[in-house]
């Protein structure tokens, strides 16, 4: 029987790529973007990669359980990759917390909402996996980046919770942890930091993360190796618990792990210009 899989966050980046490779590995594939002008896009992409007839492209807000609900009652997915993310980046300071609040809803509330209703699912075909997209970002002190990093460290914890809560039903939870991702939530984070930077007490923090950002392309890794992760996730019989690709993806976090707190301090207000 041909499985499905739902992947959240299917307009561009990891999502997108994940949804290709995916569909090229066999999967019906139900590619869930967020706003109507993604569906071209992303059928046009299947099409040139031969698997358009594999490739469903619903509009999905992430956010909105009725829909969501709908979405997975519809499709009965073998598979969820959670995906969706957006960066949020600013200091905390300034951040607005109906943000954060925003943020928590599309990359933490929405994963598990999607979770709980697609698990009913799975247990009744005693089989299932739950791909959770988190980031290194978990494992490191980034200035600017803080909401956003406790968005992922939050869906890596629950990750953790839920793994052995439902492994008897025969459902695997597997984390991937990309590093350094050449993806356009990097020209989303950009955008912030030029939208907050105008209202900042402390501007050059900003200046400084726009320069960062602009050699992300320079230090990134392609988005096709964490595509291809997942889609080994997905394929695997029986998958690991945790995958981490990407460029820094298992140098940083160990450097995090044995550098002292106070330097990682001290390297952070450098780099932020604090």
């Amino acid at each position: 029987m041909e499985r499905t899989v739902l992947i959240t966050g299917s307009g561009s980046g990891i999502g997108l790529a994940s949804a290709l490779e995916a569909a090229r590995l066999g999967f019906r594939v139900v590619a869930a973007v967020h706003r109507p002008d993604q569906v071209p896009t992303t059928e046009s992409a299947a099409a040139k990669a031969g698997v358009a007839d594999r490739v469903e492209v619903p509009v999905l807000d992430v956010t909105d359980e009725a829909a969501a609900g709908a979405v997975i009652d519809r499709t009965r997915p073998w598979g969820l990759v959670n995906n969706a993310a957006v960066p949020n980046l600013g200091a905390l300071a300034e951040v607005p917390v109906a943000d954060a609040r925003r943020q928590f809803d599309v990359m933490l509330f929405a994963a598990v909402r999607l979770t709980q209703l697609a698990l009913p699912h799975m247990r009744r075909e005693g089989a299932g996996r739950i791909v959770n997209v988190s980031s290194i970002v978990v494992d490191t002190d980034t200035p600017l980046f803080g909401w956003y990093a406790a968005a992922k460290s939050a869906l890596s914890t629950l990750s953790d919770v839920l793994r052995p809560e439902i492994a008897h039903f025969g459902i695997d939870v597997v984390l991937v942890e990309p590093g350094i991702i050449d993806t356009p939530i990097w020209d989303e984070a950009a955008a912030d930091a030029r939208r907050r930077r105008s209202d900042s007490l402390e501007p050059e923090a900003y200046d400084r993360a726009l320069e960062a950002i602009s050699h992300v392309p320079d230090v990134a890794a392609d988005v096709a190796e964490v595509a291809e992760t997942v889609g080994a996730v997905l394929h695997a019989g029986h998958p690991r618990f945790r995958y981490r690709v990407g460029s820094g993806a298992h140098v940083l976090p160990f450097v995090g792990r044995i550098v002292p707190t106070s330097v990682r301090d001290r390297v952070g207000r450098r780099l932020a210009s604090l």
